[in-house]
């Protein structure tokens, strides 16, 4: 559209600049212009929750096209929770519509003095005051500002714990949510409730008649990929929930704490279980996208009978499930409705009960450390109680809230062992012990630990997950294939069977500009070190790129995994070969000439 808008909540100004386009051809959109402006914009080691951070809203090339799946929102910002540069996605139909309102990126900085949210209707922008809704509920919030504004508005907003500055609280619009890394703390911060978009202009496409051969050809495989690939078929019918039994049968999948990736009664909390059983009721699908993973499940009976959300998805009946210990479903399904509701990571708050939970099976939290709560593992009930607790910053959930690392910190006695992050990012549902190339792109993700950079798939279809040879080259690809669609911004699960060659035939025919898929590997090679660059700024080096020290030492309980550990010296190895791989040195930083040879000499700042 080749228009970013700037607001500046400090001074209350609103301005526009043009896209320059050079940049963007380097860079593409989403992830990687959000991380050039990011980068840019802020001076080193800044307080991710100060006035200085920037919320950079950021579409991509092919959003709101007919291009497959190209529905995605990408958020770029400094993490509250890893002090780390932050990039995070979500489905839906926030991102589209700021491009049909004339922008390519949205950008928030500075802090209101009260309360405030955005709208932004084309060129028409105000900021308006939200003190009415300050401490709504994220559905809440949707519905007084589409009321104010219009039915037909776009809303991102936050919860009660974003306001209260939970270091894992997401931004959340119709049910979808920029999850992992805290923006919804950076918004809260900035006492911006929501933004609300509407647009109605039309997006101008280069070379129309190549763009509609390349759409049929993409959308022609994914139909084909609906019929015969066993995971595009399992998310259009169960959603990513159906890798819940596949994932246990590999003995990776996260049971109590991390302690083993085996859950006996996974059953009972697997796609498949909801399906048969009537708690999933209807599809839905975000813009443009024929997958249609997102399932809509009711609780049927029980205390929790009458409880609706879009999910459960994998990651969350992993985390809030298998590694609690928990095996009722209803219970999974209130606490996925109670974080987006609250505006909370799903993940991080699976992981920081699970955290919990050990510690007062071991004894170093008490009743009177919970409240009262019986925090065991398989309480389903205890975590929808502490949940609560985290959001409004309660008792021990005010501790609870900074996160798992910072949560063992400050509790102490020996929990930092089994504290399961890396950077001060929580793991997501797959167990690193039995997916040892997985295990590496967790550690070396620039956002701490992350599912969407790892090759868990590939691991587990080829049955290699204690391999290590050629896993660093595999990451590395991973890593770049990824910030390339991420850019861009489309779903992951779209380019499963789309391959970059056509996504490069779909760019070309949207900008004008080339691009084959060896150009764009390169331009995810740029965008990977730029990150990179960015943490290096902010005092990162080798020593942050490790797993837990329980994924080393102590071996998995139970399951195929069982008596596994992840070998020290195996993973030091690895980790050489990536760096080597990537062009850093041995601390992995990188080097002067990977700089030059990938044109980012401006940003040697390190």
């Amino acid at each position: 559209m080749g228009k970013i808008l700037r607001i500046d909540l400090s001074k209350e100004k609103i301005t526009n600049e043009s896209l320059d386009l050079g940049v963007a051809t380097e860079f593409i959109g989403g992830m990687g212009l959000g991380m050039y402006y990011l980068y840019r914009d802020l001076k080193p080691k800044i307080d991710p929750l100060g006035p200085e951070n920037e919320l950079v809203f950021v579409t991509g090339p092919l959003t709101g096209t007919l291009a497959p799946s190209s529905g995605q929102t990408c958020l770029v910002t400094k993490s509250p929770m890893t002090s780390t540069c932050l990039d995070t996605y979500m489905g839906g139909y926030f991102g589209p519509e700021i491009k049909f309102a004339g922008y390519d990126a949205i950008i928030v900085s500075g802090k209101s003095e009260k309360p405030v949210y955005i709208v932004i209707d084309s060129e028409n922008v105000e900021i308006r005051k939200a003190e009415h809704i300050w401490g709504k509920t994220t559905s809440e919030t949707e519905k007084i500002i589409k009321e104010e504004v219009g039915n037909d508005f776009r809303v991102a907003c936050i919860g009660p714990a974003g306001e209260n500055l939970v270091k894992f609280a997401c931004i959340v619009s119709e049910r979808r949510t920029l999850g992992r890394g805290g923006s919804g703390a950076v918004m809260g911060s900035k006492k911006l409730k929501a933004i609300a978009v509407r647009g109605s202009k039309s997006i101008r496409i280069y070379d129309e008649d190549s763009f509609l051969k390349a759409v049929e050809k993409a959308f022609n495989l994914i139909k084909e990929a609906l019929e015969k690939d066993f995971r595009v078929k399992g998310l259009a019918i169960v959603g990513s929930a159906f890798g819940v039994l596949w994932i246990r049968s590999a003995g990776v999948l996260p049971t109590r704490n991390f302690s083993t990736g085996y859950f006996e009664d996974a059953e009972k909390i697997s796609g498949e279980e909801m399906l048969e059983k009537g708690v999933y009721r209807r599809h839905i699908a975000c813009y443009n996208c024929p997958i249609h993973c997102g399932k809509v499940s009711v609780v049927t009976s029980g205390k929790y009978a009458g409880t609706i959300i879009d999910g459960p998805e994998y990651e969350t009946i992993g985390l809030i499930g298998s590694n609690c210990g928990i095996s009722e479903i209803s219970a999974v399904i209130k606490a996925n409705y109670l974080c987006d509701e609250f505006g909370m990571d799903t993940i991080s708050t699976g992981n920081v009960v699970g955290f919990a939970m050990e510690c007062f099976e071991r004894g170093i939290l008490t009743l009177e450390d919970t409240g009262g709560i019986e925090l065991r593992f398989g309480n389903g009930d205890a975590i929808v109680e502490i949940i609560e607790k985290i959001a409004k910053r309660e008792g021990l959930g005010d501790i609870l809230a900074e996160g798992v690392k910072r949560a063992s910190e400050k509790i102490g006695k020996g929990s930092e062992a089994f504290a399961i992050q890396v950077k001060g990012m929580e793991f997501p549902s797959w167990e690193p012990r039995g997916l040892r190339g997985s295990g590496l792109a967790y550690a070396t993700s620039h956002r701490g630990a992350c599912h969407k950079r790892g090759i868990m798939g590939d691991e587990l279809v080829s049955k290699s997950g204690l391999v290590t040879e050629g896993k660093a080259m595999l990451v590395k690809k991973r890593q770049d294939e990824v910030a390339v669609y991420f850019s861009l911004v489309v779903c992951r699960f779209a380019t499963f069977v789309v391959p970059m060659s056509l996504w490069a035939e779909m760019l070309t025919a949207v900008t004008g500009f080339s691009y084959d898929e060896n150009k764009l590997m390169m331009i995810g090679d740029r965008i990977e070190t730029l990150t990179r660059v960015f943490n290096v700024r902010e005092g990162f080096t080798r020593k942050d790129d490790y797993l837990p020290r329980r994924f080393y030492e102590e071996p998995a309980v139970s399951g195929p995994t069982k008596g596994i550990v992840f070998p020290r010296e195996e993973y030091e190895k690895m980790l050489d070969e990536f760096y080597e791989l990537r062009g850093w040195d041995k601390e992995g930083i990188p080097t002067k000439e990977k700089l030059k040879e990938l044109g980012l000499t401006e940003f040697f700042a390190l």
